[in-house]
């Protein structure tokens, strides 16, 4: 095996595992999991003659996903051929291969997890076809709950061969998707427990217990706590107490308003993590106004496609040839040699020396996408939820204080100890932390059912609303800007959101004219004065759940603080692209907003 002098000999030892072995392996924040996961497969296909196709990996996170094929290419020979995925992408993969045309295509990404399960069990093709897997790699089991952990279940019962199982019970923060407050508070725990008891007789139990992410004391403070944390019984309360003590110990920034020197001066990656979505969103609007360049952290289910894609489409013909790729990409600073192979694993015919874009376009559709190809793109500051960096690690990691432990819920003490846990386990050098996010005024943030935050406000102003949350899906992808809802030439609109429309930029949401009584209106999408998209019915909805009451004649005049988060491609009508200049392929540009976004009432004032 290569490089094995570099693996200690803790990794060795998981690494070196025969390939019909049954591994469960603990592998704290900062452990190597990943350097050792890289060189077990390695060691599968160069020791126990395994092919790459034999062995599938899969993983909760696309950060984690990438990560590992990025490895895997580093690390050379056959292993940077195997199968990496998401557990969604591996679902809609199998649905692809088994029932093509299925309703699938329309449904959640949940809801293809739990129908590729179904197959797994009832469908003899689906059980042949993961009957070939001879190794399955399943990376952070902790965050495993609901419908991926049954699709974990149906891949061991029916693969041919051994698997390895990696984790850490200490990091498993997804239990809040289950209802059961008992599940809830083991998250995990159920499937480790499952595991150790459906595979008692040849299951084979390791750990790695070194630290090598952090590379100062001052980021080492929360790892003494992951043991005790990982045990199915803790004293959560106690935990998170004594992990709040370190966080306070640590290097304090003051208020957001006092900190924004140094985030204005940053040098170095550093990540500004939230409790939640709300206060995350709270935050970008605060360094939005006073001009701190930062991103927001998009959401595991959101699968961005970059605008070089769709310029492939507008400016080639349906079968291009590399070359002919490359000079459209060089124009966005993209390396060829780094994205013609994402490309090609949309091409049905891989041995071709062009680019089927008929292929790439039905991929595309259909959401089977490389998850490399959907990479947030780097930034200096990145605000996030701690949720939403799982699997990310940064230079310098602010957290903001989340407060003393709350009340004597079980569920609550859990879920915050190990997320704080995750949180302060995510910096290689330097751990800082910010007061706690100011609270508004007048006004406070209220989840909707859809998921979806709105600042709403409260005593005679309880039924007023005074904004809400702005989200990617909010603008209208079956049709390009200009065909629908404001009278623009499509093409001159799509040269403009590729020349000119950049992340960060800000946007108004102008009102349109309404399509019938009571429903919202289409709102424009404007960008220094030219207008660049139409919401969609999904923004439609999102504005009926948060204004209250039954009077829906008035709407905002304009919404206002949203910002670009980026320009990106997407998939329409193919006879509205053919309707409007736009050729064949219904393969387009669109922007993609974000914020808390802020209601202009104008003269139509609301109470």
């Amino acid at each position: 095996m290569s490089d094995v002098q570099e693996l200690t000999a803790e990794q060795l030892d998981i690494a070196e595992q025969p390939g019909d072995a049954r591994l469960l392996i603990t592998a704290g924040a900062g452990t190597g999991k990943t350097f050792t996961l890289i060189h077990r497969l390695g060691s599968l296909i160069e020791d126990d003659d395994l092919g790459p196709d034999e062995i599938l990996v899969l993983s909760f996170s696309r950060a984690a996903v990438r990560e590992v094929r990025d490895r895997l290419s580093a690390y050379g020979n056959a292993a940077q051929h195997v199968d990496v995925r998401t557990f969604d992408s591996y679902a809609t993969l199998l649905l692809s291969e088994v029932t093509p045309d299925g309703s699938w295509q329309y449904a959640s990404y949940d809801q293809r997890i739990r129908e590729a399960t179904r197959l797994i069990h009832d469908d003899g093709y689906a059980a042949n076809l993961v009957a070939e897997i001879r190794h399955l790699v399943v990376d952070e089991v902790q965050d495993l709950v609901g419908v991926r952990a049954e699709l974990v279940k149906a891949l061991l019962e029916k693969i041919s061969g051994g698997f390895t199982l990696l984790g850490d019970p200490a990091q498993g923060i997804y239990g809040f998707q289950l209802d059961d407050p008992r599940e809830r508070i083991r998250g995990a725990a159920a499937l480790y427990s499952w595991v150790s008891t459906r595979f008692a007789e040849s299951l084979t139990e390791k750990e790695l217990t070194e630290n090598f992410r952090a590379r100062q004391p001052e980021a080492r403070v929360a790892l003494m706590m992951g043991p005790e944390l990982g045990r199915e019984h803790a004293d959560y309360a106690s935990i998170q107490n004594r992990l709040r003590t370190e966080l306070l110990a640590s290097m304090p920034l003051g208020t957001l308003s006092e900190a924004v020197p140094l985030l204005t001066d940053l040098t170095t990656p550093t990540a500004l993590l939230c409790r939640t979505n709300g206060d995350a969103l709270l935050v970008s609007r605060e360094l939005h106004k006073v001009g701190v360049a930062h991103r927001l952290q998009r959401s595991a289910q959101d699968r961005v496609v970059p605008a070089w894609v769709a310029e492939i489409f507008r400016r080639l013909d349906s079968r291009p040839s590399q070359a002919d790729v490359a000079a459209v990409l060089d124009e966005y600073g993209v390396v060829i040699d780094e994205v013609w192979p994402l490309l090609k694993r949309m091409d049905g015919n891989r041995r071709s020396t062009g680019l089927n874009l008929a292929d790439v376009r039905d991929h595309l559709a259909k959401g089977n996408v490389p998850d490399e190809l959907t990479r947030q793109p780097m930034s200096r500051l990145v605000v996030s939820t701690i949720h939403r960096v799982k699997g990310l690690e940064f230079d310098q990691v602010i957290v903001v204080d989340p407060g003393e432990a709350a009340g004597d819920d079980p569920v609550e003490q859990a879920e915050n100890a190990r997320t704080l846990y995750v949180a302060m386990t995510r910096p290689r050098d330097l751990l800082m932390h910010i007061k706690p996010v100011a609270k508004l005024k007048n006004t406070y943030l209220k989840k909707f059912p859809s998921e979806r935050w709105a600042e709403c406000g409260f005593g005679r102003f309880k039924n007023s609303r005074f904004g809400m949350e702005l989200r990617g899906e909010d603008v209208l992808a079956e049709d390009p800007a200009g065909a629908v809802g404001f009278t623009a030439d499509p093409s001159h609109v799509q040269a403009y959101l590729a020349a000119k429309v950049l992340p960060g930029d800000t946007v108004s949401l102008i009102e349109g004219f309404a399509t019938g009584p009571g429903q919202p209106p289409p709102y424009i999408v404007e960008h220094h004065g030219t207008h660049i998209g139409i919401t969609s019915k999904v923004f439609a909805w999102g504005l009926r759940e948060v204004l209250p009451g039954h009077d829906r004649r008035k709407w905002p005049e304009s919404i206002e603080d949203v910002h670009v988060d980026c320009v990106e491609t997407v998939v329409g009508s193919e006879a509205a692209g053919q309707n409007h200049g736009l050729g064949w392929s219904g393969v387009w540009l669109r922007p993609r907003i974000v914020g808390l976004g802020r209601f202009n009432w104008g003269s139509k004032e609301r109470e």
